[in-house]
C-alpha cells in the first residue's frame, strides 16, 4: 500500500509497536517508520480532514485504541481491515466503549472498494482507490455508478 500511496503523492507513515513489523525491508517506500503504540502517536498528532488512516493490524489491542483516537478527531478517511463479520464485531466492542453509531459510520470497513481483490497488491489498490474517492467526496454508490454516466 505504501508504494501506491507514494505514487499518488501521499506522505506515508507506518506506525507499529512491534519492531519486527515496522521495518524498512517491509516498507521501503514509507517516509517514516515509528515503533510505538499507534494510539499514543496518533493522540499527539495534528489529525485533520486531509489525514487518511488505514488501520491494518487485525489485532483489537492495536486497532481499537487507534480507532477511538481517530473517531475523536475530524480525520478525512478512516479505514479498518477485516471482513464484514470482523467489522461488525469490532463495532459492537467499540459501542461498549462509548463510541456512537454516528462515529462508527465514519469507519470504512471492510476497508477498500470491492474490486474483487485477492492478492495483497490488489487489496492495497482497493484501499487507495477508496481513500482517493473519499477525498473527492465520492461515496460507494457513486463509485459503482460512475460507468453508467
Amino acid at each position: 500500500m505504501t508504494t501506491f500511496a507514494k505514487t499518488l503523492n501521499y506522505r506515508v507513515t507506518v506506525i507499529d509497536a512491534r519492531s519486527a513489523f515496522a521495518t524498512r525491508e517491509r516498507f521501503p517506500h514509507a517516509d517514516e517508520l515509528i515503533v510505538e503504540w499507534p494510539d499514543e502517536v496518533l493522540e499527539k498528532w495534528d489529525l485533520n480532514p486531509s489525514t487518511s488512516v488505514a488501520v491494518l493490524t487485525h489485532d483489537p489491542k492495536f486497532d481499537e485504541p487507534s480507532l477511538r483516537v481517530l473517531l475523536s478527531r475530524q480525520v478525512g478517511y478512516i479505514g479498518a481491515i477485516g471482513s464484514r463479520k470482523t467489522s461488525q464485531e469490532r463495532a459492537e466492542r467499540l459501542k461498549k466503549q462509548g463510541i456512537t453509531d454516528e462515529q462508527l459510520s465514519r469507519i470504512h470497513g471492510p476497508i477498500g472498494l470491492n474490486i474483487g481483490a485477492t492478492s495483497p497488491e490488489e487489496v492495497a489498490l482497493a484501499i487507495m482507490a477508496e481513500i482517493v474517492a473519499t477525498r473527492h467526496g465520492k461515496d460507494r454508490v457513486a463509485i459503482n455508478d460512475w460507468t453508467k454516466k
